[in-house]
């Protein structure tokens, strides 16, 4: 019986392999660029760091467990929460920002489909700590620049959490996980029928997220002005214990009462203030970031406080984004100190069907040798080793069958070593698909091959 690999899961051969690991090396090398150190955490935690984030719910769409001893362990379905409960751990009292990135796979029980994986790899950035329209405009910025260096454009859009959450203030709680799901699967005729029922198509928010651009700018300041002239915030605290949303709302707007009235109050007015998200939006300039203005980001609002963004790729279909993000405060969740943070993940696979990867090697150099100077020849393989790739055959073939091998494993060239070639001191190099060789010596070999390696 042959076992087939799990459902959801997949194999990758030596070619894709390649491909997969160059791509890495491209992004990693921008990384460093940027100054950000990798980081690493285990594929499995405790559930409660996942449910802590996002809600009993998610239990449903992970892989969780009790090992042994009967505690309850998850695979991990995301990089964001263990690397927080990392930096929470370890790296709490070190100096700020701390810049991390990091690469793994992730684990979703979820309907397999195109683009969609049970197993799943992602890659990601973190900057902990730092002033948040700086750390928002750098962590868009590289995103863009990691992007590039595997040869995407991406179509980049960002929002602005604060004026919505300001909106969603005054709606009633029964109905703002409605409209948060409604934004965020683009259900526009839905929404605005809703928005109709319950009274608040005065408050501005389809036309907020139907402008794009300087007309979205224009529009969330007049929102911010008519929020901030007529409305109170409705009270936030009468939110059902099961709406996770409000609930998380509830924690971001509270409202102004007893002696916390004048802290709480400034908290509400810092949402409806655009400032920092235009500081955002000039520093993306200086950048040369090309981005659009669009309110529709929403992200699910679960954790994310400031500046979010996502970035779309063509040549995907319908699962088009390729990068989201945003800032984000999950530090006190799990028992740190409150914390502003600014990350983003990239999806590795996604990216991976679009990538152009140029320059890819396809085989390495083939060495082949006759019987009677093969130590001879694994001293030479072990020194052409240090400028690049090379095989030799393992299998007792005559010098005949070895380069015929070398035709088949789709290697560029072949060098060969007999006895003529160790008394002179050079070798054959054959160029395979062409047929031409010449006698060159270790080093001329060696110049003339690196450029190709």
């Amino acid at each position: 019986m042959i076992i087939q690999r799990p459902r959801g899961t997949r194999d990758f051969l030596p070619e894709e392999m390649q491909r997969r690991g160059q791509a890495k090396g491209a992004m990693q090398d921008v990384l460093r660029r940027w100054g950000y150190r990798e980081v690493a955490t285990p594929t499995f935690e405790h559930l409660d760091l996942f449910t802590l984030k996002s809600g009993p719910s998610v239990i449903e769409e992970i892989y969780s467990f009790k090992d042994k001893s009967g505690r309850d362990l998850a695979l991990r379905p995301e990089l964001t929460a263990p690397v927080m409960r990392m930096y929470v751990s370890e790296l709490q009292n070190s100096p700020k920002p701390q810049r991390l990135w990091y690469f793994g796979n992730c684990f979703r029980y979820e309907r397999p489909q195109k683009g969609r994986y049970r197993e799943f790899w992602q890659m990601g950035a973190e900057i902990i700590g730092g002033s948040r329209p700086d750390s928002e405009a750098e962590a868009v910025a590289l995103a863009e620049d990691m992007l590039k260096s595997v040869g995407i454009s991406g179509d980049i859009h960002i929002g602005y959490l604060g004026l919505i959450r300001s909106i969603l203030g005054r709606i009633d709680a029964e109905h703002r996980s409605s409209v948060m799901r409604m934004i965020d699967k683009k259900e526009r005729d839905a929404l605005a029928q809703l928005l109709e029922e319950i009274d608040c198509s005065h408050l501005g928010l389809l036309e907020l997220i139907d402008s794009k651009g300087d007309q979205a700018m224009n529009q969330a300041a007049q929102i911010a002005d008519d929020l901030r002239m007529h409305k109170e915030p409705q009270d936030l605290s009468r939110s059902s214990s099961n709406d996770k949303f409000s609930k998380e709302v509830t924690s971001q707007i509270p409202v102004p009462s007893g002696r916390d009235s004048a802290r709480e109050g400034r908290k509400v007015e810092a949402e409806l203030n655009l400032v920092e998200f235009e500081e955002t939006v000039d520093l993306l300039k200086a950048y040369e970031v090309d981005f659009t203005i669009d309110f529709e980001i929403v992200r699910g609002l679960e954790y994310y406080s400031g500046t979010v963004f996502e970035i779309y790729a063509q040549g995907l279909g319908a699962q088009r984004q390729i990068c989201g993000g945003g800032t984000y405060e999950l530090a006190s969740l799990f028992g740190g100190k409150e914390t502003s943070s600014t990350g983003f993940g990239l999806g590795f696979d996604r990216i991976m069907e679009i990538a152009k990867m140029d320059g890819i090697c396809s085989a390495p150099l083939y060495l082949a040798f006759t019987p009677d100077v093969k130590k001879e020849a694994a001293g030479i393989a072990r020194n052409l080793r240090k400028s690049f790739p090379v095989i030799m055959d393992v299998m007792g073939r005559s010098l005949g069958a070895q380069i015929k091998a070398a035709a088949g494993s789709g290697a560029d060239y072949v060098a060969i070593v007999g006895r003529d070639e160790i008394e002179c001191g050079k070798l054959t190099l054959r160029e395979m698909r062409g047929g031409e060789q010449e006698s060159l010596s270790l080093a001329e070999i060696e110049e003339r091959l690196k450029a190709h390696f």
